[in-house]
């Protein structure tokens, strides 16, 4: 029985390192395909080359249409330069999630020569989730190589989903590019007319909000020139408030305002 089980674990030792090797000779394979100079990362199957983007310090919504994209199974990331200019230890690259503002991350890749002249392979310890940008400048200025991380029209999706992310006019505008990338993609546009509402609502509650400031400082003031002045401007931007938001949710407050103002305007202005 011993014996047996001897026999069993060589045969499983042999077969792992088959395994690696036949790994290692098909990453090589894949390796020796690369014949154009650029960046390329690793995902189950082959390298996909990173997208060179021109006027743009960073990749925007508007580039996912025609930045490439790698769907993997981890979030590991292994890369291979090939480059006309030797690189050093250290490589420094750039990961930007989905956002409404430019929030990144500088991810430092190890710098290892492979066989092939100016190849180099690129590992890092460090995780990127899908949903993100991978990018550095390269060959001159307002010029970078980036990839997408995911399945791109997904995780747009995903992210467009998010009703609560502020500002709506950020949010909004964003969606739209992002539309133009994937024209065909019924949820995003089924988003679009959500999106929209949100952003007029946010700018009714913009607006509404200067002339609750106004009424505060007419409640606060003791001067009657002020106080009348305040009146003044209150009227004046309730009217334009309600032409530009004529089926708007502030009815009672605005109610509770004009009464205030026809009731105590006539007064003060006999008492300057």
């Amino acid at each position: 029985m011993k014996y047996y089980l001897k026999i069993i674990t060589i045969l499983l030792i042999l077969t792992s390192n088959s395994f690696q090797s036949q790994t290692t000779l098909n990453n090589n394979l894949i390796q020796e395909e690369i014949t154009q100079l650029g960046f390329y990362i690793k995902g189950e199957k082959s390298y996909t080359p990173f997208s060179l983007i021109n006027n743009s310090n960073f990749p925007e919504f508007k580039h996912l249409g025609t930045i490439n994209s790698l769907k993997r199974t981890n979030n590991q990331l292994e890369l291979i330069v090939y480059t006309e200019t030797s690189l050093g230890e250290q490589l420094t690259l750039t990961s930007r999630k989905l956002s409404l503002v430019i929030k990144t991350e500088e991810i430092i890749f190890k710098v290892t020569p492979l066989p092939k002249k100016n190849r180099y392979q690129l590992t890092t310890t460090t995780e990127i989730p899908d949903g993100s940008f991978l990018y550095l400048p390269y060959g001159g200025w307002n010029r970078i190589y980036a990839i997408f991380l995911g399945d791109k029209e997904n995780e747009a999706v995903k992210f467009f989903s998010d009703t609560t992310m502020k500002p709506a006019y950020a949010a909004l505008h964003n969606l739209k590019q992002t539309i133009k990338s994937f024209p065909e993609n019924k949820e995003l546009s089924q988003l679009l007319p959500i999106w929209e509402k949100i952003k007029k609502t946010e700018n009714e509650d913009k607006d509404f909000n200067y002339i609750t400031k106004t009424w505060e400082k007419y409640k606060k003031t003791e001067k009657i020139a002020l106080k009348v002045s305040y009146l003044n401007q209150i009227q004046r931007e309730l009217s334009n408030f309600i032409t530009r938001y004529p089926k708007n949710e502030k009815a009672e407050l605005i109610k509770q305002y004009q009464n205030e103002i026809n009731k105590e305007l006539p007064k003060l202005k006999k008492m300057i």
